[in-house]
């Protein structure tokens, strides 16, 4: 059955919390029809966005720097010799993500089972994000070793899918994002690859999840995500949006082939939302899909392909910032589905 967001609130994956039980409730409070198993950088670093997508990963090493690094020891090749092992097997447990990386993931899970929930979502930093950030033994981001990205590409697959396969036994679809913050320095001189080689990893990590989705938080080329085969492309819509519909055509592309879009229409910075309420929330996003709708849709047709959503993971903000964003969502989200569909 192709996915519909039906302006659904849901969110970017991070929340501002230490407390496990407090993020799950959190979560299944603020976007039940959609929920989402929360990441917890304030716990421990080792829940950082790219930390916890590569926990695991053969050979990885945290420099005195603070830097991440992939080190080629006799460790490395005994594990990289076991990730192709199962890659070719279908294995996934060995990119299982432990407590210590991803400590909410197994309440969660339990959580959603017990509540019935029919979807959830998950969330892993992609290949390019974490390609890098990653450095190799001569200093270079490992997305531009052939070897090491395409050991890093199988070794996110495997998790996309482990997660995909944990909700799916948990009785609920998965639906994963595939997150590519990186990708707001496509076309500076910083970044080199043009987007088909882009388009190509981020589908062959987002093939681990049968409904795959991506986030960019900045601006960035949206042909790399409207072009490809994902089901969902999430981006800040209170900050991008006349940026974003410039490629209008591949939006109207995008949502001909049942595309949706996850509007990051709540901001999470404190002073954006001081003043902000669900009725001029919904004024703006009505606008917005106005546009869409000049591209030969109906509205009722743009918000059934729609999700709700804060700008960006809130697990930098003040908890009562990312608490009145997720009120905010949940209030429109609501607000939409009531009088619209």
């Amino acid at each position: 059955m192709a996915f519909l967001g039906n302006c659904r609130a849901t969110g970017i994956g991070s929340l501002p919390l230490a407390g496990i039980a407090e993020a799950v409730r959190a979560v299944f409070t603020y976007a039940p029809d959609l929920p989402y198993w929360p990441q917890l950088p304030r716990r421990a670093r080792a829940e950082g966005m790219t930390e916890q997508a590569v926990s695991g990963l053969p050979g990885l090493r945290i420099s005195d720097d603070g830097r991440l690094r992939l080190v080629q020891d006799e460790a490395f090749f005994a594990g990289a010799e076991r990730l192709m092992a199962a890659w070719e097997a279908g294995d996934a447990a060995v990119a299982a993500m432990t407590p210590e990386s991803a400590a909410a993931f197994d309440p969660f899970v339990a959580e959603a089972q017990s509540r019935g929930a029919r979807e959830a979502k998950g969330q892993v930093a992609g290949p390019v994000t974490v390609g890098m950030a990653i450095l190799g033994e001569d200093g270079t981001p490992i997305l531009y070793n052939d070897v090491l990205r395409d050991l890093l590409v199988k070794f996110l697959a495997l998790r996309v899918r482990w997660q995909a396969d944990r909700l799916r036994g948990a009785g609920a679809e998965p639906i994963i994002f595939v997150d590519e913050p990186f990708l707001a320095s496509f076309g500076t001189p910083f970044f080199g690859w043009g987007v088909q080689q882009v388009r190509e990893v981020l589908e062959a990590v987002a093939a681990g999840a049968p409904t795959a989705g991506s986030h960019c938080c900045s601006n960035t080329d949206w042909t790399i995500f409207l072009g490809s085969r994902l089901k969902i492309v999430s981006f800040d819509a209170f900050a991008f949006a006349e940026k974003f519909f410039v490629y209008r055509d591949a939006l109207a592309e995008f949502l001909s082939r049942g595309g949706n879009v996850a509007w990051g229409i709540v901001p999470t910075e404190p002073e954006l939302l001081a003043g902000l309420s669900v009725p001029a929330l919904r004024e703006r996003l009505l606008a917005l899909v106005a546009k869409v709708e000049a591209l030969g849709f109906r509205r009722d047709q743009v918000l059934r392909q729609s999700l709700i959503t804060p700008s960006c993971g809130l697990g930098t903000r003040p908890a009562a910032t990312a608490q009145r964003a997720q009120e905010l969502a949940r209030g429109l989200a609501s607000s939409l589905r009531r009088e619209i569909l």
